[in-house]
């Protein structure tokens, strides 16, 4: 693990720079991670919370925790992704961590632009984005909202405002591929209206959580006098992937308890190796 003078787990160090819900985003995959299970996450929120604010810490300590791992951002246009790279860097002044940057700032990539039954066309166009590269060969890198873009990296995904992407449905399917080999996606979003991708998954989100916390219930009351041979119930975070919040709406943190993804999940199982490693555990079975 990349060791520095700012210990970035620390309890106390998130708290004097984030907020309660912010932290929450931002620690939302160590479980899993210490589980060596990928991550799948989606969340509602509210306008100008300071949600991919977090994103952008959280994605810089796990490019320098997890070597040679890239991170995909894409959100709605090229100047919300440049401010996105930016704020990465301040990040790592703000923690001293810039000696651990090769370089920062804007490339250009070229990409066949769809044609008008969205699939490439024989012509290419430079397409800029925002990358950062560390010294132990992780990237973070940022698109606007075209998915051919991204189509020519592979890592850790993330969908920001995906409510407002025009083509959500490329950018999903785009972003599929990008994380078949045991990789990490997080979709997150404020509400644009009831016809989009996003409220879909977000709907059924709902209503899985709603069916767990049901079985919970039913499971307690079942198990009002267990017998003394029984196993321990599990407790509600190992049973529930729900987290509410007052100020952010609704995190969920896995998933593939969606009709969408686990249909995802289950290709990608028969497709993908095994899981990278993560940090505190072993790879050994």
């Amino acid at each position: 693990m990349f060791l520095c003078s700012k210990p970035l787990e620390s309890s106390r160090l998130l708290t004097k720079h984030f907020t309660p819900y912010q932290i929450q985003w931002i620690q939302a995959e160590t479980p899993f991670h210490n589980r060596r299970e990928r991550v799948m996450a989606l969340a509602e929120k509210s306008v100008r919370i300071g949600w991919t604010y977090a994103d952008a810490f959280k994605n810089v300590r796990k490019r320098l925790w997890f070597p040679r791992r890239d991170y995909l951002f894409a959100t709605k246009d090229y100047q919300s992704a440049l401010e996105y790279i930016q704020q990465c860097f301040r990040f790592a002044e703000i923690f001293n961590l810039t000696h651990s940057i090769v370089c920062h700032g804007e490339e250009s990539s070229q990409v066949h632009p769809l044609d008008e039954k969205e699939r490439p066309s024989g012509l290419t166009q430079d397409v800029k984005i925002g990358v950062i590269k560390f010294d132990n060969g992780s990237r973070i890198i940022a698109f606007s909202a075209d998915p051919q873009a991204m189509a020519v990296y592979g890592g850790d995904v993330g969908l920001d405002e995906f409510a407002k992407h025009l083509n959500a449905r490329l950018l999903w399917e785009t972003a599929q591929g990008r994380v078949t080999w045991g990789y990490d996606l997080a979709v997150w979003s404020s509400h644009d209206g009831d016809d989009t991708l996003f409220n879909e998954f977000a709907m059924e989100a709902r209503a899985a959580c709603a069916a767990l916390e049901r079985g919970a219930h039913d499971s307690d009351r079942a198990s009002a006098e267990p017998r003394s041979d029984a196993p321990p119930s599990p407790s509600k975070e190992e049973r529930s992937p729900l987290i509410p919040h007052a100020e952010s709406g609704i995190i969920i943190q896995h998933p593939p308890r969606l009709s969408t993804l686990n249909q995802f999940l289950r290709q990608s199982q028969v497709t993908a190796g095994q899981p990278p490693a993560f940090p505190g555990t072993s790879t050994a079975e």
